[in-house]
């Protein structure tokens, strides 16, 4: 079929039992686009909205495999909407279509700016977008679309941003420094860049944020090797440069720097051997002290490194550690140029409910920091303090006694809840909320959830616990945030309570906050 492109945004009928059709969108017979969807156009669950405001005012002829008829509504806006009882209530979705890494977080005009991988056609991945969304908050996220399209070069893979300050670029207008934001074009994943490479890439901003413009003269890193990716670039103060780590590919990543954020060259190779994918490298006080600065170097699966960084060469001083012990969590990026260097990161969690119009969230964002437990430094993530605003219906019990005759029990009333628990780790004890099991074993200091285990450090004889608990995904921090466990469960509404159990044991403090929705 043939159109003209007079609307900014078409309504294209998908469902998930219909099979996949790749939609081939030309002008003037060159392919400018292709998606992979769910076309139903007889017994559809969902309208997608795509958007073609960059096609405006030209012929557009979409072709099919296999051949279907092309059916499609348009719209000049479109709405957000959170609805439906799977829909988690304290943690980021979009309204519609799947996301996945967290991308091109930066803080810019008082604003924080997430961007996020984002399959706007169904609810599986597939077609990499960037979508958007802003918050004044870090907490209740106003959606802006997708902001990163596929193009000839690839589809969009993940990638950071930063503030370019000092106009190093030269692509500032106005008074505003441009947002800069580094991102993979992944070529061959799309008919569109079929035979292309994976190359690092320019986009930048000159209205904060909301509109993303390609760099004229991209790519800015060719391909080093294979599927090269996930840049991420953050300011090096010690000697004023810029830094950015790249997966290469296996466990091997690149540190690479530049003087004007053009032009770069690979200064060091950095093995992370039980890992791989979207790095994350930035700097923090240990224990708070701002004359002890470390840097971290972490990947998609949270295993990470302690080490010291004089802007030339990364020097490892830690083994290798692992923060993230759950079932979900995956690709934690940090925002960039948040001010007085507090660093905080989010990350995504995987799932599908079948007939709901969205797959998969983000994290709550976590603030981060370094804690030295039994000697030792550790990486310690805990939800930001602006989360607590969430709160109602607060309840706090101290010295509960529990037995094998006599558990805590306490309905909760609302879909989400903040539990922390502080207990001695000399007696084992089990929690189950919405009927998700979270157990702790004092003999091998254990904690488990579902088929997921972790080590607990026990730091004076304490069991430290923090739980976040949503319709689909559970957040579990212990020992101090230098233990998590991101889970993907589906809450039982009808088992609404909290409930602890013990043989023996008497809880020191247990805290419950059921949660306002963020919508």
């Amino acid at each position: 079929m043939e159109f003209l492109s007079d609307t900014n945004y078409i309504l294209l009928p998908a469902s998930d039992n219909a099979q996949n059709k790749r939609l081939y969108f030309y002008i003037d017979n060159e392919l400018v686009y292709d998606l992979v969807v769910r076309l139903d156009n007889n017994t559809p669950d969902y309208k997608f909205p795509v958007d073609l405001k960059r096609f405006k005012g030209k012929k557009i002829k979409i072709t099919s495999s296999p051949i279907v008829d092309i059916c499609f509504d348009k719209a000049e806006e479109i709405s957000f909407e959170y609805d439906g009882k799977y829909r988690p209530s304290v943690h980021f979705t979009a309204a519609k279509g799947w996301i996945n890494d967290p991308n091109g977080l930066v803080y810019a005009n008082g604003k924080y700016l997430m961007y996020f991988q984002h399959n706007p056609v169904a609810t599986t991945w597939e077609n990499m977008h960037w979508g958007g969304a802003v918050s004044d908050d870090l907490i209740h996220w106003q959606e802006i679309g997708d902001v990163l399209f596929p193009d000839k070069d690839g589809t969009m893979f993940s990638g950071s941003a930063i503030i370019d300050k000092k106009n190093l670029t030269g692509l500032q207008r106005d008074n505003e420094p441009a947002i800069l934001y580094f991102y993979t074009s992944a070529g061959n994943t799309s008919e569109t860049s079929k035979g292309k490479p994976f190359t690092q890439c320019l986009a930048y901003s000159n209205d904060g944020g909301k509109t993303l413009i390609k760099y004229d003269k991209n790519p800015i890193i060719k391909n080093i090797i294979k599927e090269n990716r996930d840049p991420k670039v953050i300011y090096c103060e010690p000697d004023d440069s810029y830094i950015m780590v790249l997966f290469l590919d296996g466990h091997s990543f690149a540190i690479l720097k530049s003087k004007n954020l053009l032009d770069w060259s690979q200064i060091q190779e950095i093995t992370l051997p039980d890992d791989g994918e979207c790095p994350d490298f930035y700097p923090l006080c240990a224990d708070g002290d701002s004359k002890n600065i470390k840097w971290i170097f972490s990947a998609a699966s949270d295993r990470y490194y302690i080490g010291s960084f004089d802007g030339n060469k990364f020097i490892i001083e830690t083994e290798q550690k692992r923060l993230n012990f759950g079932n979900a969590s995956y690709a934690a990026q940090s925002w960039s140029d948040i001010p007085n260097g507090r660093r905080v990161r989010t990350a995504f969690a995987s799932f599908v409910i079948p007939n709901n119009p969205f797959g998969s969230c983000l994290n709550i964002p976590q603030n981060m920091t370094i804690k030295t437990m039994n000697g030792e430094p550790y990486l310690s993530t805990l939800p930001v303090k602006e989360f607590e605003m969430l709160y109602k219906n607060r309840d706090v019990k101290t010295d509960v006694v529990i037995n094998s005759d006599m558990p805590f029990i306490k309905s909760i009333q609302s879909k989400a809840c903040d539990i922390s628990v502080s207990a001695s780790a000399e007696k084992s004890f089990s929690l189950e909320l919405f009927s998700l099991k979270i157990s702790f074993n004092a003999d091998d200091k254990i904690l488990q959830c579902l088929d997921k285990s972790a080590p607990l450090k026990c730091e004076n004889g304490t069991v430290d616990l923090r739980i976040i608990f949503d319709t689909l995904y559970t957040e579990i921090f212990a020992d101090f945030g230098t233990v998590f466990m991101g889970m993907t469960y589906i809450a039982d509404s009808n088992l609404n309570s909290l409930s602890i159990k013990s043989k023996n044991a008497t809880i020191h403090n247990i805290r419950v906050s059921e949660l306002n929705s963020i919508h």
